[in-house]
């Protein structure tokens, strides 16, 4: 049973060296302009939620606050 635990256990050990390795291997090999692009998508789409939700609308009013006060259920 010692010896069937232990194997499993190399077992695994193997093969978590083995996906560790692929993996610094897949980011290492990830080039320049796939990063820029992910930062730049990020970029647009923090600028776009940016545009929309903390404009404040020709009422002078925060357009979150006047999208919660819709939400508001009066009872």
């Amino acid at each position: 049973m010692r010896d069937r635990a232990s194997d499993t256990w190399d077992d695994l050990s193997e093969q978590g060296t083995h996906y560790y390795r692929r993996g610094r291997h897949a980011i290492r090999n990830a080039d320049e302009m796939t990063m820029a692009g992910l930062v730049m998508a990020g970029a647009i789409g923090f600028g776009l939620g940016w545009l929309l939700f903390a404009q404040r609308s020709y009422s002078g009013d925060y357009i979150p606050r006047q999208m919660s006060r819709s939400s508001e259920r009066d009872y």
